[in-house]
């Protein structure tokens, strides 16, 4: 008998969970073929089986999840094997559908004792249990104040309760590591407005067709170089310098906000930066992105300009101590060589950084040296 565990993607993967079994229990398997698809918080990955033999026992059903390491299926190697235990399997499992059934009896039985006391209809009690509706909440129409069914009904199609929806354990990840986030660094945000016209000119000029969060990986390259404290990991022990540069990309997809990174964005030249930004994008959004894409991380980018968003605050990603974030642009009247009104494009850049590592006058230094690489004349990286 072999054991089929939950495999770990990337550094930081903890906990996994199943959103597909391709095979079903007693189905032959090859080793190295598909058996199961694993999700860890937005990364997708087929499992492959790690024998030939029969999937004798699925452990952790489709959308249930399991921590990296544990064991959530076991493959027979021969049909011996497969027979002998499923038929001690089955016995479990008609154990198991036995205690559900009278857990469920129990829960029923509390909810009638739960709303006994309230003078309603057993149909009443009955859409309101599958509807998630509060019967005290509700003035009821019948004889004596008694709810009826159509109280509920009313109740219902007026939103007086929407239910209740268990969250995901995809969000159940993402939430934990916001929250673990908060909890354990001192995050403070700095914020400056920046003028964007000659970095658009720039970018207006290059022969290549390149966007504005390439242009920016390639300036925060620079600064990392140039103010290497920020270039650094801390685990709330030890701090973790690093000579190369790796910026993550905050990407939106349809699973929530992923994080690939861009590996020694610092050795890149500005198209190869594209180009990487690109496959990493595509991948992200299309749910085919490795662990290894979404890894070793050193400062992290999310651009919110193309939405209407004009200043924000960054949420630290695991174990980096700053994160730029940056804001819609928007053309507004301001003031030059001290008496000059004129029209420019203004983006607000907004700094989160880990003040346990990074001092308010070490942010300030930040920005400020971002603004005149932005604002030099001419532009140029």
């Amino acid at each position: 008998m072999v054991e089929v565990r939950m495999p770990k993607f990337g550094l930081s993967m903890e906990k996994g969970f199943i959103t597909k079994w391709y095979k079903k229990e007693g189905d032959p398997v090859k080793e190295g073929e598909p058996l199961f698809e694993a999700e860890s918080e937005k990364i997708t990955n087929d499992v492959p089986s790690p024998a030939s033999g029969f999937l004798k026992k699925i452990v952790i059903d489709e959308g249930e999840e399991q921590s990296v390491g544990e064991i959530v299926g076991y493959i027979a190697e021969t049909e011996e094997e497969l027979k002998s235990e499923i038929k001690t399997e089955e016995k479990k499992e008609e154990a198991k559908e036995e205690e559900k059934e009278k857990t469920v009896e129990k829960k029923e039985a509390v909810e009638i004792v739960e709303t006994s006391f309230i003078k309603a209809s057993p149909i009443a009690k009955r859409l309101a249990r599958e509807h998630g509706v509060n019967l005290s909440e509700i003035k009821g129409s019948g004889p004596n104040g008694r709810i009826i069914e159509k109280d509920v009904l009313n109740a219902i199609q007026s939103g007086m309760q929407a239910g209740e929806e268990e969250l995901s354990p995809l969000r159940k990840t993402i939430a934990e590591n916001l929250s673990r986030s908060y909890r354990e660094t001192v995050l403070v945000t700095n914020m400056t407005e920046i003028d964007m016209g000659e970095l658009f000119a720039y970018k207006e000029s290059l022969e290549e067709k390149v966007s504005v969060t390439s242009i920016l990986v390639k300036v925060i390259a620079l600064m990392l170089k140039k103010l290497p404290k920020f270039n650094v990991n801390f685990d709330g022990k030890i701090l973790k310098k690093f000579y190369n540069v790796n910026v993550g990309i905050a990407v939106s997809t349809e699973k929530g906000l992923i994080v690939p990174v861009v590996k020694n964005a610092d050795t890149l030249s500005l198209s190869q930066i594209n180009r990487e930004i690109k496959r990493l994008s595509d991948a992200a959004r299309e749910g085919k992105i490795s662990g290894e894409d979404l890894s070793g991380s050193h400062f992290t980018l999310t651009n919110l300009g193309m939405m209407r968003t004009d200043m924000f605050t960054p949420v630290l990603n695991k174990n980096e101590v700053a994160i730029l974030g940056v804001g819609r642009t928007v053309r507004k009247p301001v003031v030059i060589d001290f008496d000059k009104i004129t029209i420019r494009p203004m983006s607000w850049f907004s700094l989160s950084y880990d003040h346990r590592i990074i001092d308010g006058a070490d942010a300030a230094e930040f920005l400020g040296e971002l603004s005149k690489i932005i604002e030099s004349k001419p532009f140029k990286i």
